[in-house]
């Protein structure tokens, strides 16, 4: 059995096998569902035909577990909104690992480059420095004074 599998889950498989009263569907991580006739929509012609093929690719949702412990799984409970989060899942991980396989090509600058913002910073540090030492200076005064009245 796939792991760690809750009801509500969605997966991608492939159709392993057909069978009179449903399919097995096989995942990439491991394991095998049970796809039920009742779970195929009702568009499909014959009940023993359900349009399914051996390695088709399906996007189902698991709605329990069956006698053998095996998923039970669903067509006709897969939404609109579920394909589409699966659609923007498949893009997002393409385009990550399109990310990932590019390479930087642009070099890096020789020196830093300056910036206005660095450069009033180093100012305001040094302003500050300069009026705390005016401060302790004009402080020592003003104590000398006091003392010598």
């Amino acid at each position: 059995m796939t792991p760690k599998l809750k009801v509500g889950d969605l997966l991608i498989g492939k159709v392993l096998e057909i069978q009179p009263n449903g399919a097995l569907i096989g995942f990439p991580e491991g394991g095998v569902g049970f796809l039920h006739a009742s779970e195929i929509p009702d568009e499909d012609a014959h009940p023993g035909e359900r349009n399914l093929s051996v390695d088709q690719e399906l996007l189902v949702k698991v709605i329990g577990s069956d006698r053998l412990e095996r998923p039970a799984l669903s067509l006709r409970r897969v939404t609109d909104q579920d394909r589409e989060a699966i659609a923007f899942h498949r893009e997002a991980i393409a385009f990550h690992s399109a990310l990932a396989t590019r390479s930087v090509a642009t070099p890096l600058p020789e020196k830093p480059e300056e910036r206005i913002e660095w450069r009033l910073q180093a100012w305001m540090k040094s302003t500050e420095a300069s009026l705390a030492r005016l401060r302790r200076r004009r402080a020592a005064r003003t104590s000398q004074h006091l003392e010598l009245d």
